[in-house]
């Protein structure tokens, strides 16, 4: 017993000491309202939701605090007590994903960091609870529900990213985000929403009666990523409705700054302005959301908050702290009004107008773009890649030691083979297209073999792990990507894990990546104080500033290439990038139904999963 003390409290030392050195955070002698989670963080992998469910049941929590980078949390409790009972029921007894238990420290106070519920939502943002009854929300769901249960084939309505959805009157495409007018549907708008409509009508919520519907039906789990509707696609207007279960909606401009908003059921979203043309908005995959419990307040809600097994009802109406709810299954109804001819919105800096026209090249074009802006360049600018790919991760290289000893491990896209031969007896095998960069993994004394990501020729199931970094992104479409998906469920024994690494958007999810580090004089500025105007390049995709935040999801991303005598100018060559959207990743590896999610994280401006064959 002695001994165990004796580690608990060196395992408490070592986190007050990083805490105190950061945010100059003091250990607290007597039972305190704020807590330290001494070993578990945004760093461990540790996420909000898993976070707040070993205290649910037991205590109320007010604040939970996840700091970038960092491999400890702050929890604020509303009350002594609450504080008293999550220390003696949590502190060294309960575990996250069986890592081992967790440990507190009562600390004197917590650092001051911006609470995301308190930011202003985005201007034009209106939302109108209790906008339908529940004899129409029964109505519309029962009517809607009888299209999903009688479709059988994708198309217009079927499964896109792991949800299904139904289009009436043109077609929403979510690759492109965008809508063409010149392509309308037979079914036009059901009867059904004409009393909501007209209600919206009258009240000057939306100017005009849409001539368009797309309906998403979420099982708890899924979601959909980050976006803006096409400026050029509908008018200045969207109307979403929602359905069965309340969710919670992330809202995202231009600088990465994140807004939450609930959308109870029943409730009515419009987004006109800023919140239309300026901000993205997305919906995280998960299966519980955390929200406080003052956004909780209206009686309709509490069924909700009566689910989760909180002991103590009334510190659930107090309206103190946080809470997770579950979610259930979901039905929105978006309605837009088509627009035909080129945008005129008041937002030209945030215009996407073209964005469509971009991806519609790259769904005929793409075998074209990889060959000449992903497979030509890589075989030219090998040797010099090569010395610049040295120091594996470290979260692949642990998940390289997790296979089993005998087994067989795939590096899919392996480049120099540099995450080969770091775990002794494994069957490891690197795969690449580019000839050059293969036989410098066989100079090295490796396995390559060279194939294509989407035809991977391999038996079946011969692999008990797969990984692709910084691979996947090559791939021009998402159907291509997809397919890709696919043949990496193909070459995996059943139970036998994925890893893949991809180029984020957000390159300041947590804190500067490493790549915005690496040379931030590339983010030039002239006299005037704007940025330097990205080029187009072929195929009409945007030539991206290297070193700077990302502003397109295609993107040509710039090689400088040296002279091989070392004499002459350096050569300057574009690679093709689709950087992903938070949930992208997650949304298109659950799509193939092939696999259950086992991890997803950032790491070093990419997103990440770890994923197990079925």
């Amino acid at each position: 017993m002695e001994k165990d003390f004796k580690k608990v409290t060196r395992k408490q030392a070592k986190a007050l000491q990083v805490a105190r050195k950061d945010f100059e955070i003091c250990e607290s002698e007597k039972p305190s309202q704020n807590v330290l989670v001494c070993n578990a963080g945004l760093v461990t992998g540790a996420s909000r939701e898993a976070l707040l469910s070993l205290f649910s049941g037991i205590c109320s929590v007010e604040n939970l605090i996840l700091v970038p980078q960092k491999s400890y949390a702050f929890l604020v409790f509303p009350s002594l007590h609450d504080a008293q009972q999550g220390m003696e029921r949590v502190n060294g007894k309960m575990s996250l994903d069986g890592k081992g238990p967790i440990y507190l420290s009562y600390i004197l106070s917590v650092p001051e960091i911006q609470d995301p519920w308190v930011s202003a939502p985005p201007s034009g943002l209106h939302l109108i609870p209790e906008f339908i009854s529940d004899l129409e929300e029964t109505s519309l769901i029962e009517y809607f529900q009888r299209g999903f249960e009688n479709s059988e084939e994708i198309g217009e309505s079927g499964e896109l990213k792991h949800r299904q959805v139904q289009h009436f009157g043109f077609k929403f495409d979510y690759t492109i985000n965008d809508i063409d007018p010149d392509k309308p549907l037979l079914e036009p708008i059901p009867t059904v929403c004409e009393p909501l409509l007209s209600r919206l009508v009258e009240q000057g919520l939306i100017p005009e009666l849409p001539d368009q519907l797309t309906v998403n039906l979420y099982l708890p789990g899924q979601g959909i990523p980050s976006h803006t509707d096409t400026h050029s696609c509908c008018t200045d207007w969207l109307c979403s409705v929602s359905l069965g279960s309340s969710i919670l909606m992330e809202f995202k401009d231009t600088k990465g700054s994140i807004v939450p908003v609930w959308l109870p059921t029943r409730s009515a979203l419009m987004l006109k302005d800023e919140a239309r043309y300026c901000w993205k908005h997305g919906i995280t995959p998960r299966h519980t959301d955390i929200v406080p419990f003052s956004v909780l307040s209206t009686s309709s809600q509490y069924p909700e908050i009566q689910n989760l097994g909180i002991e103590n009802q009334d510190r659930v109406i107090s309206n103190k702290g946080l809470t997770l709810v579950k979610r259930g299954t979901r039905m929105s109804l978006t309605f837009r009004r088509t627009m035909r001819g080129e945008c005129k919105c008041r937002f030209p800096e945030f215009c996407n107008r073209g964005s469509g026209e971009v991806r519609k090249e790259l769904e005929n074009s793409a075998a074209r773009v990889e060959s000449s802006l992903v497979h030509e360049v890589y075989e030219e600018i090998a040797s010099h890649f090569s010395e610049t790919r040295h120091k594996p991760w470290p979260r692949v290289l642990e998940f390289i030691q997790d296979i089993p000893e005998g087994g067989v491990l795939l590096d899919l896209g392996c480049g120099n083979g540099k995450y080969l031969g770091h775990k002794p007896g494994l069957l490891e095998i690197g795969s690449d297209f580019s000839h050059n960069l293969l036989k410098i993994v066989t100079d090295r004394g490796f396995q390559g073999v060279r194939c294509d990501m989407l035809y991977p020729g391999f038996r079946d199931g011969f692999a008990n792990g797969v990984i692709c970094i910084a691979a996947l992104h090559h791939l021009a479409t998402e159907a291509r990507r997809r397919d890709s998906v696919l043949a990496m469920a193909r070459l995996l024994e059943s139970g036998g894990r994925l890893l893949i690494y991809v180029w984020a958007k957000d390159q300041k999810k947590e804190e500067m990546s490493s790549y915005l580090k690496q040379n931030k004089k590339n983010f030039k500025r002239g006299e005037s104080g704007e940025k330097k105007k990205q080029e187009k390049g072929e195929f009409g995709l945007p030539v991206h500033i290297n070193r700077t935040v990302f502003e397109h999801q295609d993107v040509l991303v710039p090689w400088k290439l040296k002279p091989s005598n070392g004499v002459g100018e350096m050569k300057t060559l574009q690679r093709f990038y689709h950087v992903f959207e938070e949930g992208e990743l997650e949304n298109l590896v659950l799509s193939t139904g092939q696999f259950n999610l086992i991890e997803t994280y950032y790491d070093e401006g990419n997103w990440c999963i770890i994923a197990e064959r079925k």
